[in-house]
């Protein structure tokens, strides 16, 4: 049996099993997969198994449909293909593979190991996916939040002053 497994929010944990004659995604209320997601054609792709292989094709959508990644017009699914219709992704996955082809996807494992040990890095600076922060405008900032407090406490304090004066 295999299923498309919804991984984004428009389908997150959706289960969809493919049937004997396939499956077709799409915007469109026709489609077994409908999702309302503008990236996402009206007849977009669809499955179909072929033999023993699930065969993935696009219908020649705006957005484009990708498989680990890469854009495809079709392509054989293999267990663990992450398909992309638009911007939404979805996990491949079957347990109907022939025995050669489980051994050579299993057999492609590689263990790397490192060239030497792991050391310390001199600075966390460039950790953040958003660089690192720029300094120049440092000065700027504090001294408008301090006018912007200032401004602030001088108006509460007339307000009190008003409050307190006219009785």
């Amino acid at each position: 049996m295999a299923v498309l497994i919804g991984m984004s929010a428009d389908v997150k944990g959706q289960t969809h099993e493919i049937s004997d004659v396939g499956l077709t995604i799409g915007r469109s209320a026709e489609n077994n997969i409908s999702i309302n997601n503008p990236t996402v054609s009206g007849k977009h792709c669809a499955i179909k198994p072929e033999g023993d292989h699930y065969v993935l094709r696009d219908f020649g959508s705006t957005n484009g449909t990708r498989v680990n990644s890469k854009e495809i017009t079709e392509a054989v699914l293999k267990p663990k293909d992450l398909v992309q219709v638009g911007s939404v992704e979805f996990l491949f996955n079957s347990e109907d593979i022939p025995l050669s082809e489980a051994e050579a996807i299993y057999n492609k494992t590689e263990i790397v190991e490192a060239a030497g040990p792991a050391v310390k890095p001199q600075s966390f600076n460039s950790i953040s996916p958003f660089g690192a922060r720029r300094r120049e405008n440092q000065g700027l900032w504090v001294t408008l939040i301090t006018v912007i407090g200032l401004l602030t406490l001088a108006a509460v304090g007339y307000l009190l002053y008003e409050l307190f004066t006219r009785t």
